[in-house]
């Protein structure tokens, strides 16, 4: 299956006192509380290659768009149209101390991706081995398809395995940031449901056919675009539906041949290949903070 997977592309909006606060001379974005995902601008120390012809990665600090609904420092930028360029930079961080509702999906850091819940009912429950998801957000306006990730399956654990061994295989900071928020895996009551703990191909995995994020090697003063395909693009055959899920029927391409065309943009639009990120670290700044709405 290729499937086109939108998830909401805009960002946060910052105020203090409104998800962001103040604590010693830092602005932190609050793990979020909302009934809504958004996406944030990035930088996370990872490993990326340039292209398939590189045969190791090299680790650094990398920019991207992505997903964590978790606690982050947070740098404001001067304002601009944030539907396109971001509002400021995240640097995530892992903390329980005020714990929001939110979880993050897909989870890009560790040793591989992880897809668990977003729009997983129907075939999105049955993927198998080399299927691609092209995580991203549509915006007909522009007539673009933005992807922030690129996910190759691998294997996967059923939610009522995940439930029994309490998820064992996981790490401590992913089962607190998104298993633990979820009724379909370790959040008390859990329900019966056809879900899976998706696990990517990674590069090391497979260097023909992997999972990959677009990132750069700097913010470029004040954030980048999206990787982006034009919905006109006759290749890839995508939706203009800017909610929901599309199994791309209309497009004739393999999933690798598809793959290979999403590279090939990645490299004309001045992307790296971001393999492998950081699981973020723990950080007792919100230790001793008891306002959870307030600034300080």
């Amino acid at each position: 299956m290729k499937v086109q997977l939108n998830h909401p592309g805009h960002q946060k909006s910052f105020k203090l006192g409104k998800g962001y606060r103040n604590i010693g001379k830092s602005i932190i974005r609050e793990w979020s509380n909302e009934n809504v995902h958004f996406r944030k601008f990035i930088q996370n120390s990872g490993h990326y290659i340039n292209g398939l012809e590189q045969s190791q990665t090299i680790q650094t600090d990398l920019y991207f768009w992505g997903e964590w609904e978790g606690n982050s420092f947070f740098d404001q930028f001067p304002k601009t149209n944030n539907r396109i360029f971001p509002n400021g930079l995240h640097k995530p961080f892992h903390s329980t101390a005020i714990r929001g509702l939110q979880n993050t999906d897909p989870y890009i850091y560790g040793e591989d991706f992880k897809y668990s819940v977003c729009k997983q009912t129907g075939q999105l429950c049955s993927l198998i081995l080399d299927d691609i998801i092209l995580f991203g957000t549509t915006v007909p306006s522009l007539g673009k398809f933005y992807i922030d990730t690129v996910f190759v399956v691998k294997d996967f654990e059923s939610s009522s395995n995940v439930q029994a061994t309490v998820g064992v295989r996981y790490s401590q900071v992913y089962k607190e940031e998104t298993l633990e928020q979820l009724n379909e895996y370790l959040k008390p009551p859990t329900k019966t449901n056809n879900n899976k703990i998706y696990n990517s191909k990674t590069w090391w995995d497979d260097k023909d056919y992997f999972s990959f994020v677009p990132c750069k090697l700097s913010s470029e003063q004040y954030g980048f675009e999206r990787l982006f395909i034009s919905l006109n693009n006759q290749i890839f055959q995508l939706s203009s539906n800017p909610t929901g899920k599309s199994f791309l029927k209309k497009c004739d391409l393999s999933s690798r041949d598809l793959w290979k065309e999403i590279i090939k943009l990645s490299i004309e639009q001045g992307f790296k290949l971001g393999v492998k990120f950081e699981e973020p670290i723990f950080n007792n700044c919100l230790q001793n903070t008891n306002d959870k709405n307030g600034s300080h």
